[in-house]
């Protein structure tokens, strides 16, 4: 009988540990004691895609994720051992956070419609016990623009919504609304955060929480410029303070989403995984006695790089194509208008002659970098440097040489010949020499597995030395410039230039222009089926666009599909474009617009909205309506 007892106790203990949420036995460390290397860099696999937040369970030791496009929740044994899995389409919409509440009971997130739910996940893979707390914030948030991550912290939980303000809420236990903790998170006084990823608590810590900045503005590298980084921020709950904050791989990361902290049994160090789209995973350790303070993190891991934002400026040249009906703003950049239309026959030119005038000529004292030429009417500008570059009907403006190595070698097998970043201005690691041939040198596979591989800092381009074979990895690519020796290649192309094609087809799949820092407009939401629409109405919709808060020929020159929610997003100009597990990126010429607006009118008939509601819910439907006319800035 006593055996019997001995043995029940024993399976009761994994469900009321000593070291649960609330009562694990340690807080955060300074960000300062994790180091500048994290120690593990891997995917995620065992989340199949979409990976959009985790928690550390201390009552099964074991990592939980959220799966945002299936609705999935995965138990995780780490660092990607599939334990079970869960399928909560039946609670949520656009599920987004995760996060341990002790025990098997969780907290999860949707993002539109906001909502906390409470839910125990069984261990075989079915859930009980679910309970939304409170839906809804005011105001409301637009169209998944919600709740992106959730913590408990004694009785309060804390959510933080994603962007249109960055925002943190709180819910006190009995309550029946939502308060608002920060107020717009982009008007804070030291970091400016413009969109949030996720948050999470730091141990059994009770004034802080750690918030995942996918966007916010803050002093760089130089300790002085200020602009856009990732990162990781220790806040403050009690007076909003921004204690520090750590860049570290987070700054490469697509689509950072979700951050986790737990004590290893095994080390006793602090573990800091922080995950993102498709399912990323980058984790760092502290040792919990480090006695550094927090603040003292140096500069190069508390910030980012800052990255060259892809902008509209040409970069094709004469072989590429050049950019049509396009021109260098002569405004604002150095030029010479070389050939007129004044005597025809004697003051304009042909193509090949404008060509060799850039070719020969200084601008200004300068070298001409562009050249413009309107083949109509002969007439040729020469540039030095193109500054906005914008919409001109008569011109095609063209590089004479593209100044950044953006090939890989799926489409270019030889990469940018003779060509290489420089190692004086960019961080870099020489991983392969010619020191001890067959041991010390490497192939160009290996040169580019090794940056995919890399754990020093996140490799994005790579250069070759075939004949020594020596390789290069770099983390970002400065000052690049001619090498006899060299041939450089990027791991992923940063800029799509593909508008979809006559069958259908074409684009960018898993890629989306940064919508913080690019002008556009979401004209189709997946609030309801009105407002959705189809692949060829979101084309449609891009070409009766003109954002006139830009300009008057600001006219509409990438779109984004999701095939899944037929959502669609129209920009003007593509900035920092990165991963997007749900869309497709088009761009869209001035031609391909003409040609559209040509069978469909050059207006939107009418704008995709949810139709309106008796009652109460009227309401709800008139600021869809509202939101989808003020976004849609003209047409």
């Amino acid at each position: 009988m006593m055996t019997r007892i001995a043995l029940f106790l024993v399976t009761l203990l994994p469900l009321a540990a000593a070291s649960d949420v609330g009562n694990e036995g340690w807080t955060v460390p300074p960000f300062k004691c994790f180091g500048t290397t994290a120690v593990n860099k891997y995917e995620m696999t065992s989340v199949p895609s979409d990976l959009s937040g985790i928690t550390w369970n201390p009552s099964t030791k074991t990592l939980f994720a959220v799966n945002n496009g299936d609705r999935m929740i995965y138990e995780i044994e780490y660092p990607n051992k599939l334990i079970q899995k869960w399928d909560v389409k039946a609670l949520t919409l656009d599920l987004e956070g995760i996060s341990a509440l002790g025990g098997r009971k969780f907290a999860i997130t949707d993002e539109n419609p906001v909502k906390i739910t409470e839910v125990t996940l069984n261990t075989d893979g079915t859930y009980s016990g679910a309970t939304t707390l409170v839906q809804g914030i005011t105001p409301k948030a637009a169209s998944n623009l919600g709740f992106e991550g959730v913590t408990k912290i004694g009785t309060t939980y804390y959510a933080v919504q994603e962007v249109s303000p960055a925002k943190l809420w709180k819910l006190e236990s009995g309550a029946t609304a939502y308060t608002d903790l920060s107020g717009d998170l982009e008007k804070h006084a030291t970091y400016q955060l413009k969109s949030i990823g996720g948050l999470t608590r730091g141990g059994d810590a009770t004034d802080e929480l750690f918030l995942m900045a996918k966007t916010y503005t803050g002093t760089g590298r130089d300790g002085s410029s200020k602009y856009y980084q990732k990162g990781i921020i220790r806040y403050k709950i009690s007076d909003g303070t921004i204690l520090e904050r750590f860049g570290g791989e987070m700054c490469n990361m697509g689509q950072p989403e979700g951050l986790t902290f737990w004590k290893d049994d095994t080390s006793g160090k602090i573990r800091m995984l922080m995950v993102g789209e498709t399912h990323e995973a980058r984790l760092y350790e502290a040792d919990p006695s480090c006695t550094d303070a927090i603040g003292s993190i140096t500069n190069n891991m508390a910030t980012c790089v800052e990255k060259k934002v892809s902008t509209a400026t040409c970069e094709k040249t004469k072989a590429d194509g050049g950019c049509p009906w396009t021109r260098c703003d002569k405004d604002i950049t150095d030029h010479n208008k070389i050939c007129t239309d004044d005597t025809p026959g004697v003051t304009d030119c042909t193509e090949t002659q404008c060509f060799n005038r850039c070719n020969n000529t200084l601008v200004k004292g300068n070298k001409c970098t562009h050249w413009a030429y309107d083949v109509a009417e002969k007439e040729c500008y020469i540039f030095a440097g193109c500054k906005n570059d914008k919409f001109d009907a008569d011109y095609t403006t063209y590089a004479m040489e593209d100044p950044t190595c953006e090939k890989t070698r799926a489409k270019a097998p030889l990469g940018c010949e003779k060509r290489r970043c420089d190692k004086d201005i960019s961080k870099h690691n020489k991983i392969c020499t010619d020191d001890t041939p067959g041991t010390t040198d490497c192939t160009l596979d290996q040169c580019e597995d090794k940056c995919k591989k890399h754990t020093d800092f996140t490799c994005t381009t790579y250069a070759y030395d075939v004949k020594e074979k020596e390789c290069y990895l770099f983390e970002t690519c400065e000052g690049e410039k001619f090498d006899e020796d060299y041939s450089t290649y990027v791991l992923r192309d940063p800029t799509c230039e593909e508008p979809r094609n006559s069958t259908g087809g074409g684009g960018c799949t898993q890629r989306r222009c940064d919508k913080d820092v690019t002008p556009h407009t979401k004209i189709c939401v997946d609030d309801c089926p009105e407002a959705q629409c189809t692949i060829d109405q979101c084309e449609i919709y891009c070409a009766q666009t003109t954002f006139t808060k830009e300009h008057a020929e600001a006219y509409c020159t990438h779109w984004a599909y999701d095939e899944v929610d037929k959502e669609c997003y129209l920009f003007y100009g593509c900035k920092g474009e990165q991963y997007d597990d749900d869309y497709t990126l088009f761009t869209q010429s001035y031609g391909e617009r003409t040609k559209l607006q040509g069978k469909h009118g050059k207006t939107i008939a009418k704008t995709p909205t949810c139709p309106a509601k008796s009652g109460a819910a009227s309401n709800v439907a008139g600021a869809f309506t509202f939101l989808a006319a003020a976004a849609l800035v003209a047409v």
